[in-house]
């Protein structure tokens, strides 16, 4: 029961850490001039 629990909450972190690095790069651009991939629909909504 204990190591479910573990791995409920290492699945929160990653889900929290994961949105906030999407967060991050809809923000920034590549640091590449001629290579800036395309972004998904669903992090342009991220976007500020």
């Amino acid at each position: 029961m204990k190591s479910k629990n573990v791995k409920i909450q290492l699945a929160k972190v990653l889900a929290n850490v994961s949105l906030k690095l999407g967060k991050m790069s809809a923000d920034s651009a590549c640091v590449y001039i001629y290579h800036q991939p395309k972004m998904p629909s669903g992090i342009k909504e991220l976007k500020k």
